[in-house]
């Protein structure tokens, strides 16, 4: 006997995406109560594999909200915008951000 455990994940748009997250196999042997339900690594493995899947789906959700840089038109990889100021060798300054 097996299972295959999906994860769905819906929009608000009503689109929904799912990931095959974890196969389990069991035999189809009940002849042993000990046996029943997952083991103890197989509960762990399933909960490690879920937090994976829904950090990535909240880490692809965020990346579409970055606003664009002014200057050349890539995602900002900073949280905040404001212009930094930087030494340059003759000791003036210029206004740079990072991309």
């Amino acid at each position: 006997m097996g299972w295959v455990l999906r994860l769905v994940e819906t929009g608000v748009d009503g689109a929904s995406r799912g990931v095959d997250v974890m196969v389990i196999d069991h035999p189809g042997d009940l002849g042993d109560i000990g046996d029943l339900g997952l083991t103890l690594a197989q509960g762990k493995r399933l909960v490690a594999l879920v937090q994976q899947e829904i950090v990535t789906a909240e880490i692809r959700a965020h990346a579409v909200r970055r606003p664009l840089c002014r200057s050349c038109g890539t995602a900002c990889q900073l949280k905040d915008y404001r212009w930094r100021f930087a030494p340059r060798r003759n000791r003036q300054c210029s206004p740079y951000r990072h991309c």
